[in-house]
């Protein structure tokens, strides 16, 4: 068992995680204060399975936790349900949850997702009954390289379209994807 010693509120979010049958590889505060003994750490990133059975699984193990999609540690009030909408259309978003924030993101920055970070990422055990995938350091540095913060912030899958463009082409309202953030010119 690791030497870390985490707040409890993250090592059960951790365990309900897992007791959901959740895969996933743990990134951010948490998988750097594993290496690096300690730090502070306010909340769990992680990056799930994409397939459509460990996306219900993760859907379960949040409404477990009492989770309420949320944007900068505050409850999100644009009224999306989480459970009626594919999570890997919100992603990467922030869930609020009765222990620890969870942060999702299906594809961080400079991977390709899941698979990509179980090849090199190891099993640690930090409680009884919680011993999460974590990424490994090399791997934490790409996340870091790839553009940014580990977690960008939320977006849900339709979005507010965009201001109309200042420089003098046509915006057609018409032609927005809502589900991508993006409007046509002409």
């Amino acid at each position: 068992m690791s030497e870390l010693e985490l707040d409890p509120a993250l090592l059960t979010t951790l365990q309900t995680l897992e007791a959901h049958d959740v895969e996933f590889v743990l990134i951010g505060d948490v998988a750097d204060a594993i290496y690096n003994h300690g730090g502070f750490v306010s909340g769990i990133a992680i990056v799930p399975g994409a397939y459509a059975r460990n996306v219900e699984r993760l859907t379960n193990a949040l409404d477990a936790l009492n989770a309420e999609l949320g944007i900068a540690g505050v409850v999100d009030n644009r009224g999306i349900d989480y459970r009626r909408t594919d999570m890997r259309d919100l992603a990467p978003c922030t869930f609020i949850t009765s222990h620890a924030d969870v942060d999702v993101n299906f594809e961080p920055a400079g991977t390709t997702g899941y698979r990509d970070l179980f090849d090199e990422a190891r099993r640690i055990a930090l409680a009884p009954a919680v011993a999460p995938l974590v990424a490994a350091p090399e791997d934490l540095e790409r996340i870091g390289r790839g553009g940014g913060s580990v977690m960008e912030p939320a977006q849900a899958p339709a979005v507010l379209p965009p201001e109309p463009p200042n420089d003098g082409s046509l915006w057609h309202e018409d032609d927005f994807r809502a589900s991508r953030g993006r409007a046509t010119r002409t």
